[in-house]
């Protein structure tokens, strides 16, 4: 278990890396926080403008549908710093 875990995670950090210069480019960072229950639980934050936050869950449901199509095993990606998933407040 704790292998397909660990497989898991690195899947997710590889597809985040290829992922990575577009995103930049775009005025976006994502990281990856961890991966609990296969889903992944990262942490986006955005060049500071109006419309952020639509612009933020945009972002994050894009990386979810590239990553659920790219990574068999899967279930979803969490951002632990947007609703619902608030932990640490959207705009930090």
């Amino acid at each position: 278990m704790l292998a397909a875990m660990a497989d898991l995670r690195a899947q997710v950090e590889a597809k985040l890396a290829e992922m990575r210069p577009l995103l930049e480019a775009s005025g976006a960072q994502v990281g990856l926080v961890g991966v609990e229950d296969a889903i992944a639980q990262v942490k986006l934050t955005f060049t500071p403008g109006p419309g952020r936050m639509v612009a933020s869950l945009q972002l994050k449901s894009g990386i979810e549908r590239a990553m659920r199509q790219a990574i068999p095993g899967l279930r979803g990606v969490e951002a632990v710093n947007l609703p619902p998933y608030v932990l640490e407040g959207w705009d930090r």
